[in-house]
């Protein structure tokens, strides 16, 4: 019988994503957490828990196991794929707001999984000024046979 289990992707410290964020200011529009081992997995729904600050748009988005191509897509584009999950929710201020956004069934694996976040402009395009947040305590709610 499966049975809930979870994996702590990004369970201390934060990561930045935005315009400004990159090292010499180069900014970091997609992030990425690969290689994601999750044992035992089964071919259920599961969670992406997650907390959130300065999220001023509402463009930006989170995707499992997306294309390589995915640092070119804009969100239109990206909400029609198999790989995205939600959008970032917004969040201006600086309190650490949870959430918490359901995978649909199938989309994990039980080894290498690839969790992005992808920051976008108010567009929703990957061109221009880009949404400046931050995302911590980032973990992967699901089911599992062992």
């Amino acid at each position: 019988m499966a049975h809930l289990t979870f994996h702590a992707v990004l369970p201390t410290g934060y990561r930045e994503l935005g315009d400004a964020k990159g090292p010499d200011g180069s900014g970091i529009f997609d992030l990425f957490f690969d290689n994601i081992d999750l044992p035992g997995c089964v071919d259920l729904p599961a969670l992406i828990v997650l907390a959130a600050k300065q999220v001023d748009l509402d463009k930006s988005f989170i995707t499992v196991n997306p294309p390589e191509t995915i640092t070119r897509i804009g969100f239109d584009e990206a909400r029609d794929l198999e790989c995205f999950v939600w959008r970032v929710l917004p969040n201006p201020s600086e309190t650490w707001v949870l959430q918490m956004h359901q995978i649909p069934a199938g989309r994990l694996k039980p080894r290498g999984n690839v969790l992005g976040f992808h920051s976008r402009n108010q567009d929703g395009e990957q061109a221009r000024v880009r949404d400046d947040f931050s995302i911590a305590r980032v973990f992967i709610v699901y089911h599992s046979a062992e």
